[in-house]
């Protein structure tokens, strides 16, 4: 074992110390530095992983007719639109709230992604209370989903089978004391805390006035004269923007039950941005059947198709015409699940 260092050995270990503490006090003095370049978006990046003009996704949007439109800039609610809200013995608790797309969780956490799968713009609310009793409130939401079909397809998704309707907007429908419509490209919701008369008439006081001050254009939903009328049944029609009955595929899509014979059967209908997206769509549900279950039966030609499976004691009948995609799905007769595909295939010849 050494016991001697040599001079140059104390030298060289002494220069290496020194090194290293004068690493450690640049990186402390670098590190005090705020760069803000090091924390600024790479717009550069971005438009790199974007094909050229094309919006981020949640800015874009899909007409009825299927073809890809951006978004128009959000704009804010009507002016006064909650101001003076509370009916004789309310009134409006703390300031009417706003939130966008980016903060929508804030306000309905847990919520947010099926509103922003229907595109939506903005959120305006307030609560209200009672001047007597302030347990008593009543919360309002207006969503602004931009068109139409989304304040639709929204407010379908939520509504509850069996509900007494209501005369509000262009649909509406009443939950013990709480109110639901949807008018033009507006959803509403007038929550009340608890149950009871006092509460109900309170809250349809406030929803008459909001469904007054809304506009609305008045144009048909497409998709709500297209499926006939016949042996539908009321409130049941839904519309899709994406992932219609779980299948990746169908966009745009409104789907409807009706009563056929005793049986309930679920009739579906799309409408495609051309023959050819339609023949492409029919495609991927042809695969999805064969993965599922087994195709029966198949006709048509270059305008017209129509195929029935066996999905496993039940069965699905998929049509294209035009570019309108079609059919009924799960019905445990074949012979009624195909008149009902034919009988809708009929009804809506024309309305491509």
């Amino acid at each position: 074992m050494r016991t001697g260092i040599s001079r140059r050995e104390n030298v060289i270990s002494c220069l290496l110390l020194l090194l290293l503490a004068g690493i450690g006090t640049a990186v402390y003095v670098k590190g005090q530095l705020y760069d803000p370049g090091l924390f600024q978006l790479d717009q550069l990046a971005l438009s790199q992983n974007r094909p050229a003009g094309e919006p981020p996704d949640r800015l874009n949007r899909q007409d009825d007719d299927g073809s890809l439109k951006s978004r128009a800039p959000v704009t804010p609610m009507p002016a006064g639109l909650l101001d003076a809200l509370a009916p004789p013995g309310w009134k409006t608790l703390g300031d009417v709230q706003q939130f966008t797309a980016a903060n929508l969780y804030e306000k309905i956490n847990g919520q947010a992604e099926q509103y922003l799968d229907y595109k939506f713009r903005r959120l305006t609310c307030v609560s209200l209370a009672s001047v007597r009793d302030s347990s008593k409130l009543i919360d309002v939401y207006v969503f602004d989903m931009g068109r139409p079909a989304h304040a639709f397809g929204v407010y379908s998704g939520e509504r509850t089978e069996g509900l007494p309707a209501v005369a509000l907007g262009r649909e509406g429908y009443r939950a013990d004391a709480s109110y639901f419509f949807w008018k033009g490209p507006y959803y509403v919701q007038v929550l009340a805390s608890d149950k009871g008369r006092d509460l109900a008439q309170a809250g349809l006081a406030v929803a008459g006035i909001l469904a007054k001050r809304l506009a609305d254009d008045g144009e048909p939903l497409w998709g709500l004269t297209a499926l006939p009328e016949a042996d539908r049944i009321p409130g049941s029609v839904q519309y899709f923007v994406a992932d219609a009955m779980s299948l990746d595929f169908m966009q745009d899509t409104y789907i409807a039950q009706y009563n056929k014979g005793g049986a309930k059967v679920t009739a579906f209908l799309s409408r495609q941005p051309s023959p050819a997206a339609a023949a492409e769509t029919l495609a991927s549900y042809e695969t999805h059947l064969n993965k599922y279950g087994k195709i029966v039966a198949s006709e048509g030609n270059d305008a017209y198709k129509l195929v029935t499976a066996d999905m496993g004691g039940a069965f699905d009948v998929v049509f294209r015409q035009g570019r309108l995609i079609g059919g009924v799905s799960m019905v445990e007769s074949r012979a009624l699940a195909e008149k009902a595909a034919r009988e809708l295939q009929a009804a809506v010849r024309g309305r491509e």
